[in-house]
């Protein structure tokens, strides 16, 4: 769910990008005759939702929920931290984000029909919608948790999640911004093995 960020990850190709976002979409093992740009992406992706997944300031973070939303941690974290990375977004990027965001709409409109199918609508709404521009305000998460709460199968255990995650604000924005240098760091070795290999 984490979007923008493994879009920031991603090299600015439509297959890295793609890719990058893929990983929600594409489980298990991957074909071996994928191209290596489809590959690499989804194998990036998975190191980075591991990482994250098991970082101490990420389960921290995930430990200042109330315990009836920790299940639902990873969901509800994922959007949060987009929402920082853009409030921080020039820490980390020198390109603006409203550019960073236009060309990566730009990008996956282009490489639409390569998406599997699963992918396809929620891009296509990402676009439509502006999804990651819309994670810059405060005010939109708790729409956005919410509208993520009511595609699950019991929606009653995440919904409200965002009223949490405005009380928790600044604590979370210290989580976040403790975290993420740390996986950026991480990455940039990621890539490096990679380029040597």
């Amino acid at each position: 769910m984490n979007y923008l960020a493994h879009l920031y990850f991603a090299d600015p190709t439509p297959e890295s990008m793609m890719a990058n976002l893929m990983g929600d979409y594409i489980k298990g093992p991957l074909a071996p005759d994928w191209q290596p740009a489809l590959r690499d992406g989804v194998v990036l992706h998975r190191k980075i939702d591991a990482f994250t997944d098991t970082h101490p300031l990420f389960l921290q973070a995930s430990r200042r929920l109330s315990p009836a939303r920790r299940r639902f941690a990873g969901v509800i974290l994922d959007i949060c931290f987009d929402h920082y990375l853009c409030q921080h977004w020039q820490r980390f990027c020198e390109q603006s984000l409203a550019q960073f965001i236009s060309g990566s709409y730009q990008l996956l409109d282009q490489y639409e029909g390569y998406m599997p199918e699963s992918m396809r609508l929620p891009v296509s709404k990402m676009i439509e919608q502006d999804w990651l521009g819309s994670y810059a305000a405060a005010r939109q998460i708790p729409m956005v948790l919410d509208r993520v709460a009511r595609r699950l199968r019991r929606p009653d255990r995440m919904l409200g999640a965002g009223e949490e995650f405005l009380v928790l604000y600044p604590e979370l924005e210290q989580d976040f911004l403790g975290f993420f240098p740390q996986l950026i760091n991480h990455v940039e070795r990621l890539k490096a093995v990679d380029r040597q290999g």
